[in-house]
């Protein structure tokens, strides 16, 4: 068993704030190799049921392990092994002897050796050798059937002995009798095991390319509180790799969030497990997602369908079904109940981006959107309320059906589908609200694409208690700024989750580089449950650029018009206020454009959008290569994005520095080598006693040191960490700056 990592925060965990609940993390798999097709098994003892937990995260980090990334889109799953408590039995024969480790009906053999002869036609001389030495296991306790109890070193018999005469010719022979013999039998007997269930927790498909960098590493968060049941003390956790050669590395944080969950599970139960193929839609009805029956809990409330299916195989006239969109359909009792559609559309859209597709050897196909999942990226989860339609104390058939079709060709399409029945008790509060994500800003991985920002705050909320949610306040700031309140309405029934985005900031001046967000009063009533109502996220500084630069962009030659030529790109620039500034109008296939732009102080938004989602350059068509940069007039670049950019760019900006007034330390601050093997340099400049703090990427504190004023050049020794991402903060009595660092 690996070490286990057990710690109480009160304050950050990964750019989440949660205030004002203790939090427990464990980390089960500490950068797993998985390295060939197969399951990685690893301990840990998450906690025990003696405290309850509002929410319970897991934090899925991928990375590349020592032997480097494999360059495919492989399934990695993660499951907890839960043991049910159930006993198994299987009828199992056992031998009563074996020869030589092999089975044999029958053996004659003498306990002296025999010795057989032939004829040396080099030498013309007689050789002799022992003929067949045997070791016989003799299994005589029907006790334990499968341990040896003897051990005899006999020698094969009942074999004819040849006579030469002198010349080498066979004369005669001689039978050579046993001395014994035993015949076979077999102890009948049962073995006895636990019944293990396997419930996948998570499912992501590895990043796609041949030029992955042995630095790289992304985190994803899975909301996991409702396999509350079986995360509990001493837990087996699989990771499933399905690839070949080189591989990835997993690490996963288990974060638990004291407090009360919105209803707590009576009992979950898997519906469907599995790979399955798509033969043909009778087939996969009658003989693959057949209709199962469950007994509803007499303590059961409420129910929920949860749903992860993701289509793999492509190879026939369809594409089915990486590249084939379908419907499924959710039947209880036979009745249809609800229709989900199986598609990503937004993987152009992938916040791994720029991707690692530079090498002619490996397809670019990243941006392809695919049947419920994207390269790099978490598969969607589809959760199906069916409370209406469950009686406790009763009997439920539950059908999922998938949208029918046909295919011919060499690969089989196959579906990867996790399916679980969750039952609930009543939801624990008839009145609240809860801040579920800061979207934007954050340094979250998952919202990498859409930051850092200096316009409007994204966030999401959910409606935590049993009465609709049809108004919110909002109370929002940067630490130390000016607060803002917003006034939500809408309608969100219990457990549905709604993003908002804010209005923006009147000013980003703070007393450091956090967001945080406030709920207050849904429907107009004090919240019965205040503790998950607050949530803070740090963030970075949106870029600045001089009042007047120049944008260049060279379209390729994909277009919209065959005739016209016209672009499939295009580009804008809007102010915080949503207006477009500037507008690039139509544009033409292979032609270079050079606008000078002025703008005046404020925050900007660029954005380049392309209709057929596959950027400037991209791999797997003809359109050749363009290019998106920004340049000051009379000197060098100053901002040159990639154009393998997918459906689009979205990037936001300051001239004049209006989201400077934030104070922090100057951003001139050197940190190199980055990445790093073992040792980096901090170089910079401060007129205050200021502190160093070093963070991994789930806010532990694992470095501090304290300086003078004055002129600064620290290294710091990182031999002993392990490789990943690390936050830099560099902090006096008023200022604050976060740097990001990678160890490998």
């Amino acid at each position: 068993m690996k070490k286990i990592f057990l710690l109480l925060i009160i304050l950050t965990i990964s750019a989440r704030l949660s205030i004002a609940s203790d939090t427990t993390i464990v980390r089960i798999h500490d950068h797993t190799d998985m390295t060939w097709y197969g399951n990685y098994d690893e301990w840990g003892v998450l906690p025990d049921s003696t405290k309850e937990y509002r929410k319970v995260y897991m934090h899925y980090t991928m990375g590349c392990p020592s032997s480097g990334c494999a360059p495919y889109d492989y399934t990695t799953k993660v499951e907890v092994r839960h043991r049910t408590g159930e006993v198994d039995s299987t009828l199992e024969n056992s031998p009563t002897y074996t020869v030589n480790g092999n089975i044999i009906d029958s053996i004659y053999f003498s306990y002296n050796p025999i010795y057989t002869y032939s004829w040396d036609s080099v030498n013309n001389s007689l050789d002799s050798s022992i003929y067949n030495s045997l070791t016989i296991l003799l299994f005589n306790d029907p006790n334990e059937p499968n341990l040896a109890t003897d051990t005899l070193n006999v020698f094969q018999s009942n074999i004819n002995i040849f006579h030469f005469d002198s010349i080498g010719n066979i004369t005669d022979s001689t039978f050579i009798y046993a001395d014994t013999s035993i015949t076979l039998d077999y102890y009948t007997w049962y073995s006895y095991s636990d019944v293990i269930e396997n419930y996948e927790l998570a499912r992501v498909i590895t990043p796609y390319g041949g030029n992955i960098p042995s630095s790289y590493s992304f985190t994803q968060t899975f909301d996991v509180t409702d396999f509350i049941q079986i995360l509990r003390d001493s837990v087996e956790i699989r990771c499933h790799y399905s690839g070949w050669g080189n591989g990835w590395s997993a690490t996963l944080d288990f974060e638990f969030i004291e407090g009360i969950p919105a209803r707590k599970v009576v009992s979950l139960e898997n519906i469907y497990s599995g790979t399955y193929n798509y033969t043909s839609s009778s087939d996969f009805e009658n003989n693959k997602l057949v209709p199962k029956k469950f007994l509803v809990s007499p303590n059961a409330e409420q129910a929920m369908i949860r749903m992860t299916t993701t289509g793999h195989g492509f190879d026939n006239n369809i594409y089915a079904a990486e590249f084939k969109p379908i419907d499924y359909y959710v039947y209880i009792d036979g009745t249809l109940r609800d229709t989900e559609y199986n598609w990503n559309p937004d993987c152009g859209e992938n916040p791994i981006y720029p991707h690692y597709e530079t090498s002619s050897s490996y397809i670019h196909t990243w941006i392809l959107d695919r049947a419920n999942w994207c390269p790099g990226l978490k598969a969607k989860t589809f959760d199906h309320e069916i409370t209406p339609y469950i009686n406790s104390g009763d009997s439920l058939e539950i059908d999922i059906n998938f949208q029918a079709y046909s295919w011919n060709g060499t690969q089989t399409p196959s579906y990867i589908i996790e399916c679980q029945l969750f039952q609930y008790n009543m939801p624990n509060f008839n009145t609240s609200a809860e801040i579920v994500d800061i979207i934007k800003p954050s340094i979250k991985d998952e919202w990498s694409r859409k930051n850092p920002i200096c316009g409007k705050p994204l966030i999401k909320i959910r409606n935590y208690g049993k009465n609709p949610l049809v108004s919110l306040e909002i109370v929002y700031n940067v630490v130390g700024g000016d607060i803002h309140t917003y006034n939500w309405t809408g309608n969100l029934s219990f457990m549905e989750t709604e993003e908002i985005e804010l209005p923006n900031l009147s000013n980003w001046s703070g007393s450091k580089n956090s967001f945080e967000v406030f709920l207050k009063n849904p429907n107009g009533q004090v919240d019965e449950y205040p503790d998950n109502n607050a949530m803070l996220s740090e963030f970075e500084i949106v870029p600045e650029y001089p009042e007047t630069f120049v944008l260049w962009l060279g379209t390729n030659n994909g277009v919209v018009n065959s005739v016209t030529m016209e672009s499939e790109t295009k580009w804008d620039i809007y102010d915080i206020n949503g207006n477009a500034i500037y507008t690039s109008g139509v544009l033409y296939a292979n032609t270079q454009y050079k606008d000078t732009l002025t703008l005046n102080p404020g925050c900007y938004t660029f954005i380049v959008e392309d209709t057929d989602e596959d950027g400037l350059s991209y791999g797997y068509n003809s359109d050749g290569s363009g290019m998106v940069r920004f340049r000051e007039i009379g000197a060098s670049w100053i901002k040159v994005f990639d154009p393998d950019f997918g459906s689009n760019i979205i990037h936001q900006f300051t001239v004049g520095g209006s989201q400077n007034q934030i104070t922090s330390l100057n951003n001139d601050w050197q940190i190199f080598p980055n990445p790093t093997d073992n040792k980096i340099i901090i170089s910079g400049n401060t007129e205050d006693i200021s502190t160093i703090i070093i963070n991994d990427n789930l806010g532990k504190q694992l470095f501090s040191r304290e300086f003078q004023s004055g002129n600064i050049l620290e290294s710091i020794d990182l031999s002993d960490f392990q490789n990943g991402v690390y936050f830099i903060k560099i902090i006096n009595s008023n200022n604050f700056i976060t740097k990001k660092i990678v160890k490998q």
